[in-house]
């Protein structure tokens, strides 16, 4: 199995969450077209970049639900940059919603 794309509705860009080190390992390559060496993660790990069409696109691994929120905040706290907003406004609500519904979203994918 490979890495799935998960939607960041209503954000732009794409979303590729793994759930084992080779599947990122995989999909770095085929999203990227580099490797990266995952040697300063052992549970999970964040990456982005400009993807395919010019859209920003994230890749993020991880095998357990704690490590998988860690990796997804990252996420979360870069798209908010991208757009120019606060994570902390309207009580960090926005920023948890997000991370809600990606959390959510990665978990059903988990195979």
């Amino acid at each position: 199995m490979k890495a799935v794309e998960v939607s960041l509705r209503p954000y732009n860009g794409r979303l590729f969450v793994a759930h084992t080190a080779k599947q990122y390992k995989a999909a770095h390559k085929r999203l990227f077209a580099a490797d990266d060496s995952i040697a300063c993660g052992t549970e999970g790990r964040f990456g982005g970049g400009e993807g395919k069409g010019g859209l920003w696109t994230y890749l993020v691994w991880a095998e357990k639900p704690h490590t998988m929120a860690h990796e997804l905040s990252h996420v979360a706290l870069h798209v908010f940059e991208r757009c120019g907003i606060d994570p902390r406004s309207g009580n960090g609500e926005p920023f948890c919603y997000l991370l809600s519904q990606l959390m959510l979203d990665a978990m059903k994918a988990k195979p």
